[in-house]
């Protein structure tokens, strides 16, 4: 008898188990819920913003050298910024970039002049978290060089994103 009651409960499991069987592989059925976090989405405004005005869009790595966050730019050996408690480094001479400037740089030997860009992305200070300082916060840098560029260009631009922001 007991042996009969198992083979009846294993068979009532297994029709159990096929009938709910389901593949966990395939996406949930219906809508997905969610949206993109307002940062993505101030991003690609300003990006769509500055694309539609002639100005490429230049990303770079988070990890940057030397060379390229501080030598390129002219910050000399003795600058503050070089300091630990400003920077994160890392072995071998890297370290978190403290700005998007080094975009610029790439973007200057990639693209030479007449040059319009933008250089939004991530960067790291070595800050004391508290109210009004965070490690880790986003810049949008730009640059345009050009012949007969000037201060107007500057405010215009200025201008013309404040306005495209605030509406």
């Amino acid at each position: 008898f007991e042996e009969k009651k198992a083979q009846f409960d294993r068979s009532a499991l297994e029709r159990r188990l096929d009938a709910e069987w389901i593949d966990v592989t395939l996406p949930a059925p219906g809508t997905r819920p969610g949206s993109l976090h307002p940062i993505t989405q101030i991003r690609r405004e300003i990006e769509q913003l500055f694309l539609s005005m002639g100005f490429a869009v230049l990303e770079g790595p988070e990890v940057e050298t030397e060379y390229n966050n501080f030598d390129a730019l002219n910050i000399p050996p003795d600058h503050p910024a070089r300091d630990m408690q400003d920077t994160f480094w890392l072995d071998g001479g890297y370290l978190l970039r403290t700005h998007t400037s080094p975009v610029q740089v790439r973007g200057m030997k990639k693209l030479g002049p007449p040059l319009r860009m933008i250089a939004p992305g991530r960067v790291f200070r070595n800050e004391e978290v508290d109210a009004s300082h965070e490690h880790t916060f986003y810049q949008l840098e730009g640059m345009m060089v050009d012949r007969d560029v000037s201060v107007a260009h500057l405010l215009y631009f200025m201008k013309t994103l404040l306005t495209a922001i605030f509406k």
